[in-house]
C-alpha cells in the first residue's frame, strides 16, 4: 500500500498526495472572503508556492472561501497547466470561471462522474441539493473522502456509503460557518459542534478523520461575538485523546499515512500564531432610494420563482438599516419601501450588506455565511424564512426551477442525482436555513 500525503495550508485547503496525484483543495490562502465578513485566523506565508506544486485542483463549492478569486489567479500565474475539475451541473458551471483565472487545462466533472486521474488513481463527485460537493478519492487500497462543507441528515450519509464503500480517510468540517440563529452560550455551542464531527464521523464509518474547516473568524462587528464560539486546535486535541480516529494538524503541519491506521505527524516548525482580529469596514452607504430601487428587484423576482405563493409563505422582513438610521420592509413580490414608524425590526444590517444580499449574484450565500447582520428579534422565524427563500433561488433550487427540472432529461437526473439527500430531508423535516441537518 502506498503512502498518503496530506499538507494543511489554511483553512479548507489541503494539499493531498496520492498514487502520483497531488490534488489541491480549495484554496482561500490570503485576503478576506465574504465581501469582507470572514478572515482568515493565521497566515501561512509558504502555502501558496505549495498550493501551486499541485498537478489537480478541485474546487468543493462557490463560496468565496473556497473559490478565493485572488488566491486562484496567484496559482494560476505559478501553474497554469495544472488540471482544473470544475463542476458541471444542471443548476451552475465552474468551467468558465476556472478558465478566466488562467488555468489552461480546465476539464469539467459531472455529478456522480468517475474520472480517471492516472492509471491509478480516480475519483467521484457527489454533490448536494444546494452547491455543496463532495469528492471520493480511490487509489490502489485507499478510499479517501473529502466532505467539505456538505451538510446532510445522517440517513443520507449513510446511503451515499454504499456507493462510496469503506472509508479510510475522512476530510470533513467542524466549526460553524455563517450567522446563528439559535441562542446558545459559547462552550453548549462547542458541544454541538464536537457532536456534531463525532455524528458524521460516525454515518460515514471513518478510520481516521482529520478535521480542517474552518479556521475562519468573523469580522463583521454583528457577528463577532460568534467567534469564541468556534472550536480551535486545543479543542480538536482535547477531542484527539479521546477517540484515535482523529488526526489534528494545525496550519502548515503535514501527515503521512501509511496505512489507514498508522500515520506520522510533521509539526510545523515554528508553529504559525493567529493572527490579530479585525472588523470589517462597509464604507459609504448606498443612497436611500438607489437601495431600495435595487432590492425590489430581487423581491418582485421571487414572486415568479416561487410561482407567486412566496407571499402566502413568508411574511415581510422589516430591517434597520444601521448606517442610514431608518427601517426598510421587504415584501416578497413588492417594492421594497420605508417601514411605518411603529413597526419593529427583525434585523439589523449596513446598506451595502443589503445590496450585497439582494443586489448581487450569489449575494445571499455571501450575507448569511458571511454572517453580515445583527438579529434584533428574538423570534428569527421571519429571518430564516427569507433566508431559505432566497438562498433556494440562487442555488436555482425555487419551485419554479424544480418544475422545469421535472420536464427536461437533463433537470431528472439533476433530482434523482440528489436522492438520498432529497428523501432524508422530506422525511426528517429538516429544511431550515443555516441549520445542521445530522
Amino acid at each position: 500500500m502506498s503512502s498518503v500525503h496530506v499538507h494543511y495550508l489554511n483553512h479548507a485547503s489541503l494539499l493531498v498526495e496520492v498514487g502520483g496525484v497531488r490534488m489541491l483543495f480549495d484554496p482561500w490562502l490570503e485576503g478576506t472572503a465574504f465581501s469582507g465578513g470572514w478572515g482568515l485566523r493565521y497566515d501561512n506565508p509558504e502555502a501558496v508556492r505549495l498550493g501551486a506544486t499541485a498537478t489537480h485542483l478541485w474546487i468543493s463549492h462557490w463560496h468565496s472561501d473556497h473559490l478565493h478569486a485572488p488566491t486562484l489567479s496567484k496559482i494560476a500565474q505559478l501553474n497554469p497547466d495544472m488540471v482544473v475539475l470544475a463542476n458541471v451541473s444542471a443548476n451552475f458551471s465552474m468551467v468558465d470561471r476556472m478558465e478566466s483565472f488562467g488555468f489552461r487545462d480546465v476539464r469539467p466533472i459531472g455529478e456522480r462522474q468517475s474520472i480517471e486521474l492516472n492509471g491509478q488513481t480516480t475519483c467521484c463527485r457527489y454533490p448536494t441539493a444546494g452547491i455543496d460537493n463532495m469528492l471520493h478519492i480511490a487509489s490502489g487500497s485507499w478510499s479517501i473522502l473529502n466532505y467539505n462543507d456538505c451538510n446532510l441528515p445522517a440517513k443520507a450519509i449513510q446511503s451515499l456509503r454504499k456507493h462510496m464503500g469503506p472509508i479510510d480517510l475522512l476530510f470533513t468540517n467542524y466549526n460553524h460557518a455563517g450567522k446563528l440563529f439559535d441562542v446558545v452560550d459559547d462552550e453548549t455551542r462547542k458541544e454541538q459542534l464536537s457532536e456534531v464531527l463525532e455524528l458524521t464521523a460516525d454515518a460515514l464509518e471513518a478510520t481516521r478523520v482529520v478535521p480542517f474547516a474552518s479556521n475562519h473568524y468573523y469580522r463583521a462587528q454583528v457577528s463577532a461575538d460568534q467567534n469564541a464560539s468556534m472550536l480551535d486546535f486545543d479543542d480538536l486535541e482535547n477531542l484527539a485523546r479521546s477517540d484515535e480516529r482523529y488526526i489534528v494538524l494545525r496550519i502548515g503541519d503535514q501527515a503521512t499515512f501509511d496505512t489507514p491506521t498508522s500515520v506520522r505527524v510533521s509539526a510545523r516548525e515554528p508553529a504559525l500564531v493567529p493572527q490579530r482580529l479585525e472588523v470589517h469596514d462597509y464604507g459609504p452607504a448606498v443612497p436611500w432610494y438607489e437601495l431600495l430601487e435595487e432590492v425590489s428587484v430581487r423581491s418582485k423576482a421571487l414572486r415568479g420563482q416561487f410561482l407567486h405563493m412566496g407571499k402566502l409563505a413568508v411574511p415581510d422582513l422589516v430591517v434597520r438599516v444601521s448606517d442610514h438610521g431608518r427601517n426598510l420592509r421587504l415584501s416578497i413580490g413588492q417594492d421594497a419601501r420605508e417601514a411605518d414608524a411603529g413597526d419593529s425590526a427583525h434585523i439589523e444590517a449596513h446598506s451595502q450588506a443589503m445590496r450585497v444580499w439582494l443586489a448581487r449574484r450569489f449575494g445571499d450565500d455571501t450575507f448569511i455565511a458571511g454572517a453580515h447582520f445583527r438579529l434584533l428579534d428574538p423570534d428569527t422565524s421571519v429571518i430564516e424564512r427569507w433566508a431559505l427563500v432566497t438562498l433556494l433561488e440562487a442555488s436555482h433550487l425555487d419551485p419554479q426551477s424544480c418544475l422545469h427540472y421535472l420536464g427536461a432529461r437533463d433537470g431528472r437526473r439533476f433530482l434523482w442525482n440528489r436522492r438520498e439527500e432529497i428523501l432524508a430531508t422530506l422525511l426528517g423535516r429538516r429544511v431550515k436555513a443555516g441549520r445542521v441537518r445530522i
